[in-house]
């Protein structure tokens, strides 16, 4: 099934270690039903094959029973005639901190790193650091520290504090990834949802080098 890289992105970063809500790729309303069915609780549907899906509405979160995702389901591939579609546990986005982590690879310098605040506020707050990729844990928790927002990772107005060496764990493990694999141009994971009990990420991209 093609997808926009979201789908082997989610795959290759989370057998290496960063985890991810339980998610199935799927074709039909069918096959859409049938997989939030077996996840159980709310899930998500993305169609798949969209640069941006978030901008093009495709993806419709909180649904709740197996109707309420053949509709969703229906009117995206009216819409948007994708070539496939995820259906994934919903998160609990309570309490955490959205994180955008990144790698690009510049033809002067190699792979490097990009660690920000992340989800919708990433093209608005643009509160990121740059660094050379990989990123050791200790070296990324450094960087977390340099960023605008770090307060809200130790905790701020009764909100609890991150798990800072999971944050740091998950920030090295995106790195070494995509440095180990010259062929990638571009992987990312935006958004990053970093919490008290660890990190989950919600959505990934990769593009390949030419």
């Amino acid at each position: 099934m093609t997808d926009d890289g979201y789908w082997s992105a989610r795959e290759l970063i989370r057998s290496a270690g960063v985890a991810f809500p339980p998610a199935h790729l799927v074709r039909t309303a069918a096959e859409a039903a049938a997989a939030a069915r077996a996840i159980g609780g709310p899930v998500v549907l993305k169609a798949l094959g969209l640069l941006h899906k978030s901008d093009s509405g495709g993806v419709a979160l909180g649904l709740r029973d197996e109707d309420a995702v053949r509709a969703a389901h229906a009117d995206m591939a009216r819409r948007l005639d994708p070539p496939g579609f995820c259906v994934e546990a919903m998160a609990d986005l309570g309490g955490g901190v959205e994180l955008i982590v990144g790698v690009r690879r510049d033809a002067r310098f190699g792979p490097v790193a990009m660690v920000g605040l992340g989800g919708v506020a990433t093209e608005v707050l643009r509160d990121v650091v740059f660094a050379l990729a990989p990123v050791a844990p200790a070296h990324a928790r450094t960087i977390l520290g340099e960023l605008r927002a770090a307060a809200l990772l130790r905790g701020v107005r009764g909100r609890p504090a991150v798990d800072l060496d999971a944050l740091a764990a998950a920030v090295a493990t995106v790195t070494e990834v995509a440095a180990a694999h010259p062929e990638i141009a571009e992987l990312e994971v935006n958004p990053l949802l970093a919490t008290a009990d660890g990190c989950l990420g919600l959505d990934a991209r990769i593009v390949l080098e030419h």
